[in-house]
């Protein structure tokens, strides 16, 4: 089991639904993440929704270190202004939505007394 974190993403169109992407590329040339640091991890983009919702998936050891290393990233995906997500032209900030329907979470998996359990914030 390892902990994750999951971020979603979407682009409202000009007629506030969101767009639709063509492929993992396309949506990873819309939603401009790069601030984000991916140094020795192993991020998995995916899309969802028909291709309407691009999920960044990243996995952190299932140890204190795994989860120490898990708080430290949220925490400046959360709170740091270089780590702020935006969308690149022709979109604009105020057209990306990142808390679709609750999906983003938080996992956190923990083995006590020999049982594996799972969190999800």
């Amino acid at each position: 089991m390892a902990n994750q974190l999951r971020y979603t993403f979407q682009v409202q169109g000009a007629d506030s639904t969101p767009i639709t992407f063509s492929d993992v590329d396309d949506a990873k040339g819309t939603v401009d993440y790069g601030g984000w640091d991916f140094t020795g991890l192993s991020p998995v983009f995916t899309l969802e929704d028909s291709n309407k919702t691009f999920v960044i998936t990243v996995d952190f050891a299932d140890s204190e270190a795994g989860r120490t290393a898990q708080l430290a990233f949220h925490t400046h995906v959360m709170e740091t202004d270089s780590w702020k997500v935006n969308a690149n032209s022709p979109y604009h900030a105020s057209q990306l939505n990142y808390d679709i329907s609750n999906s983003n979470h938080y996992k956190v998996n923990k083995i006590t007394d020999g049982e594996a359990s799972e969190t999800t914030y």
